[in-house]
């Protein structure tokens, strides 16, 4: 008996959290805020207390929120949110559309490392990880295609992420790699923020495809250019990207000079 009641208050716990996430992801409670009391939480959510602070200490496990003697519940800053945590990924891809704070943090990140990331892969690129990358972009083409944004089955964003994700994969580096777990809600954020007409996802298609071309014909400099070209449309479909970075696709890169540069 003593274990079931144990597991219904983690399973309790565990809706607790994921409620709690929802508000917290979409903004409503920010760093530096405090949550209702346990006391109010019980009432809130019809639970025992022992069921709250098992759902309490679940977001506290992640670095969301910090528990203080005396003061109550406290909201941590993002920098301390564990975000590589698979179910701290999840609640970004569900519920932080709303909240521009948290989407511009998202957007930083990866405007900061995918050039880096685009240069090392177009130098260790293997034959594999350009299949990969090939495959992925072939069927972001064939969503935009349908009209229905979806082929074989699979969501454009799931191809965008491929994409993406190999590119991660392609610069052997066990870090790296690892870091595309951020992608999956950066991107879903992104095509549920957005309504991209016809014309703007061919122009983001054809970002991508610049950026598979540079790394393809291993010219680090340019692929590195290229994936800001690539975050430049997404800040912009974001409403995060600055004013003053280019928006234009530059002409691709020549694949004899490429070749004679080794």
């Amino acid at each position: 008996m003593a274990s079931h009641g144990r597991s219904t208050n983690r399973d309790l716990g565990r809706q607790l959290a994921e409620s709690l996430a929802a508000d917290l992801f979409a903004g409503r409670y920010g760093p530096g805020d405090y949550l209702p009391k346990e006391t109010e939480l019980c009432t809130l959510f019809d639970m025992s207390r022992a069921s709250v602070r098992s759902g309490l200490q679940v977001l506290e496990s992640l670095g969301i929120i910090a528990r203080i003697a005396g003061r109550g519940t406290r909201v941590e800053e993002f920098r301390d949110w564990n975000i590589l945590d698979p179910m701290v990924t999840r609640w970004m891809a569900d519920h932080a559309a709303p909240n521009p704070a948290f989407i511009r943090e998202i957007y930083e990140f990866r405007y900061a490392v995918e050039p880096f990331i685009a240069m090392t892969a177009a130098s260790r690129a293997t034959g594999r990880d350009l299949a990969a990358m090939e495959e992925a972009f072939a069927g972001m083409e064939a969503s935009v295609e349908s009209g229905t944004l979806r082929f074989e089955g699979r969501e454009f964003s799931d191809y965008d992420i491929a994409f993406h994700a190999a590119i991660y994969r392609a610069t052997h580096n066990l870090v790296w790699a690892q870091l595309a777990t951020i992608l999956r809600p950066s991107i879903l954020l992104v095509i549920r923020k957005s309504n991209d007409t016809a014309e703007e996802l061919r122009d983001s298609l054809g970002r991508h495809r610049y950026l598979m071309e540079c790394i393809r014909l291993r010219q680090p400099e340019a692929a590195r250019d290229a994936a800001r070209h690539v975050m430049n449309r997404t800040g912009e479909d974001l409403g995060v990207a600055d004013a003053d970075r280019p928006g234009h696709v530059p002409p691709l890169p020549d694949s004899e000079e490429t070749a004679g540069s080794g």
